[in-house]
């Protein structure tokens, strides 16, 4: 979840901004004025949308004072139009500049690209079946639900993955997963198979059960999997 500070002095407008971002993967922190939003420059904020009209001290100056202690990307939004507004916008240390009125599509999706440029994020995500698998996070989503993986559960489902299938023996997982020097037994396969299965919820029948042999991720519609062992 990425955070982004809102400096605008316009409720309705924080509002608007607000509801379309919240069911995404945005968090908006409300900064009414420019003295609160220079306060709440922090580590934790990853990207600063600022209005450039506000009672006390305007956008222009908050963006230099900002400037002075943070590089968190600032993104203008104004209803000042002209080339002069948006060139000062720049020459501060603003990043970009998107005038009033504009669409919550268009803004969220210059926020996602800004803040994955300056973070060097990349998307790293294996979709299967309803599932995600997003790597970089180490989170199963299903239906925009994150369930957060231990670090074996990830690694058993990231070979099953890399593997799909394929019947893969307990041998084969232990060895890859828990070390050649492991000299335990396959319940501890068994065990986080179980686990994996609860998280997938629903979709627990993606991993098939090979009698007397091992597991086998594959993605197929319930009704055509038949006399497969759980």
């Amino acid at each position: 979840m990425f955070k982004v500070l809102m400096v605008e002095d316009q409720k309705e407008v924080r509002d608007f901004v607000k509801e379309y971002f919240q069911k995404r993967e945005i968090q908006i922190i409300e900064a009414m004025n420019g003295y609160d939003a220079i306060s709440f420059i922090d580590e934790t904020i990853d990207l600063v949308l600022l209005d450039i009209m506000m009672p006390g001290i305007d956008g222009y100056e908050v963006c230099l004072q900002m400037r002075k202690k943070s590089q968190v990307p600032i993104i203008f939004i104004s209803a000042l139009s002209e080339d002069d507004n948006q060139l000062k916008a720049y020459e501060l240390g603003g990043d970009d500049y998107i005038t009033k009125p504009f669409k919550p599509s268009l803004l969220y999706a210059k926020c996602i690209a800004m803040i994955k440029r300056t973070n060097h994020i990349v998307e790293n995500k294996m979709t299967f079946g309803k599932l995600i698998l997003d790597i970089n996070k180490r989170l199963l989503i299903s239906q925009r639900k994150e369930k957060r993986l231990t670090d074996k559960e990830f690694q058993l489902l990231k070979y099953l993955l890399d593997h799909q299938g394929q019947v893969i023996p307990r041998g084969q997982l232990l060895d890859n997963l828990w070390g050649y020097d492991y000299y335990g037994d396959g319940r501890a396969v068994d065990t986080y198979i179980r686990r994996l299965r609860k998280k997938f919820g629903e979709y627990a029948f993606y991993i098939q059960t090979v009698v007397k042999t091992g597991y086998m991720l594959e993605v197929k519609d319930h009704e055509d999997i038949e006399g497969i062992n759980f």
